[in-house]
């Protein structure tokens, strides 16, 4: 998570500040107001967990600020629950379980469907209250008694109070803030940012994605109940409208026209948005078009939000240079490679439709060789690497990997194991510095990278990792560099840092000189050679020469066909691979 800068620290402190005030100087109407907005803040700030951090646009976001108003209802009119020591718990419970199950199924869609299914839920909940004669139908229900909290016979907050109600909301975004902040600054919001920078990259480093994402998906949804519950017990009522697609669509629009992914810009759309809306209605009976321009206004104007006023994107230039690690150890090369193959494929098979991409092959894959897979374009190549990586599931066969079944291991896992690969088109996080990239890839080799609440700035270790891969890859001077300010050439080698700090035993790399001048191809097949010494690598390459100057053992495939293996000089001397790709003036080379 990005600092801020100092003075919008200060500014954002002096409008608390004067916001603890307001019941000092405020009439009622300015009281009731200004809680409003606190609420609407908490609400949007943790739909912006989801869409600003994560990555996750949710169009049901209301289903749990109405599900948390409707339990606060239920248990005050049918248990006579007000204690907040009961129907707080319990409210937060329900829409932590009703997130969870919600997430668990909407998190294996993505995009537009990802929105529609939160969509649907919400709906889903919507008609069943609207329906309901018990719950009120379409008038909803009353709480006729606001909450309080009890100690013994002394009460410590009683929300019938408004003032009381003002502050104890107040106390709860600040703690919201703080919350939020910490943990998206812990290891998990480290992970969940690289998720929705670059969801394969981050799942192909060895993290399950699937898992951050409904844990984040259930704190937004736990957030949002926790604004419903001050919601309804301010205004004293609840109606099936909460949980629809209008509410959903309102907190939306406050996480856009404050600015997504800031964390402070949806409390900021918040304030303003509420007091547009109470302005413009009292100046006109067709505010909502006003209310619209404005928004128009601000999205077209305003890409970042009214935050992007505040925040200036230059890059800091004041990072502290950290001293350059000692380098990587690399053990000395084995005479032999392992009569024990590291990897295994046996009549692996894959099909796309009519399309058999990859036909029935058997391959053994040396532990301590570099084992080249060459062949035309469309032989195979990469649909190979990607079932050997898991990225693509196989039709038919089997994968062994240290002679462990991996076939239908997800890529998270593989990764885990000590399988590290790198991507035909090269692929990283670009809006974050070559450190970071390194730093969220090291981290997956934590005990447990799911981490909440301490800072990962703490991680010593981690970050120690993250800056030998660097050096080792020669990108220790652009440790604070943007990746997407580095040359082709250097981010290949970002990549392949990446790759190394998460300590694999073997590396799938995929074309790793595919654009390079003559230059950059060299350093990578020195840092190739260096990398050969410790781990098994089964490299993809159009480069002839640069295979045969590292290569020990190579595979040629033809039409998806394996039709070669062996060693590199008999592979060279095959009449048929000469005929189906190498060529014959290769031969009389």
């Amino acid at each position: 998570m990005r600092e801020l800068p100092r003075p919008v620290l200060l500014l954002l402190v002096v409008a608390a500040l004067a916001l603890a005030l307001v019941p000092l100087v405020g009439e009622r109407f300015h009281v009731q107001l200004a809680t409003q907005m606190m609420v609407l803040a908490v609400f949007a700030m943790s739909l912006d967990l989801l869409v600003g951090f994560t990555g996750l646009v949710s169009f049901g976001h209301a289903a749990f600020y109405g599900l948390a108003g409707y339990s606060l209802a239920i248990l005050s009119r049918d248990a006579g629950l007000v204690s907040m020591w009961a129907t707080l718990p319990i409210t937060l419970i329900a829409c932590g379980v009703a997130a969870a199950l919600i997430g668990w199924l909407s998190i294996r869609t993505s995009g537009i469907y990802f929105i529609m299914v939160t969509l649907a839920f919400a709906q889903m909940l919507y008609f069943f209250f609207n329906d309901a004669r018990q719950f009120g139908g379409s008038d909803g229900l009353y709480i006729n008694t606001r909450p309080r909290l009890d100690v013994g016979d002394v009460t410590l907050i009683d929300l019938q109070s408004r003032t009381t109600f003002f502050y104890v909301t107040l106390a709860v975004l600040l703690a919201s803030i703080l919350f939020l902040q910490g943990l998206l600054r812990a290891p998990f919001g480290r992970v969940i940012a690289a998720i929705r920078v670059n969801e394969q990259r981050t799942r192909a480093l060895g993290f399950p994605i699937a898992r951050y994402k409904l844990a984040s998906f259930v704190i937004a949804g736990i957030l949002a109940g926790l604004a419903g519950y001050l919601g309804a017990a301010q205004f004293g009522y609840v109606n099936p409208a909460h949980l629809g697609w209008r509410e959903s669509g309102r907190v939306l629009m406050v996480v856009i026209l404050g600015g997504s992914g800031t964390l402070f810009g949806p409390l900021l759309g918040a304030f303003v948005l509420v007091l547009l809306e109470d302005v413009l209605s009292s100046l006109t009976e067709h505010w909502l078009l006003f209310m619209g321009g404005f928004v128009i206004a601000v999205i077209l104007l305003l890409p970042n939000g009214i935050a992007g006023l505040l925040l200036r994107p230059a890059r800091s230039t004041s990072a502290a240079s950290s001293p350059l690690p000692a380098a990587l150890p690399i053990p000395a090369r084995a005479s032999t490679a392992s009569d024990n193959p590291i990897l295994e494929a046996e009549g692996l098979t894959k099909r796309f439709v009519g399309l058999v991409a990859v036909k029935p092959l058997s391959l053994r894959f040396a532990a301590g060789e570099v084992h080249a897979v060459i062949g035309p374009n469309g032989a195979g190549k990469t649909t190979l690497i990607n079932l050997l990586s898991g990225e693509t599931h196989a039709t038919g066969g089997c994968i062994r990997f240290r002679g462990r079944d991996v076939t239908d291991a997800p890529p998270d896992a593989r990764s885990r194991l000590g399988i590290g690969r790198s991507f035909q088109i090269t692929n990283l996080y670009p809006a974050l510095t070559c450190l970071q990239n390194c730093w969220v890839a090291a981290q997956s080799r934590l005990p447990s990278s799911m981490r909440f609440f301490r800072s990962a700035s703490r991680l010593v270790e981690v970050r120690r990792r993250a800056e030998r891969a660097l050096h080792l890859c020669g990108l220790a001077a652009r440790h604070h560099d943007l990746a997407s300010a580095l040359s082709h050439g250097e981010r290949r080698k970002l990549e392949i840092a990446m790759v190394l700090a998460t300590e694999p035993v073997l590396l799938l790399l995929d074309e790793p000189l595919a654009g390079m001048g003559p230059q950059e191809s060299r350093e990578i097949v020195d840092l190739l050679k260096v990398l050969a010494r410790a781990h098994t690598l089964i490299l993809i390459e159009h480069d002839m020469d640069a295979v045969f100057s590292i290569a020990e053992t190579l595979t040629v495939m033809v039409n998806g066909e394996l039709i070669a293996s062996g060693p590199v000089d008999q592979i060279r001397a095959d009449g048929m691979v000469q005929d189906a790709y190498l060529g014959h003036r290769e031969a009389a080379e």
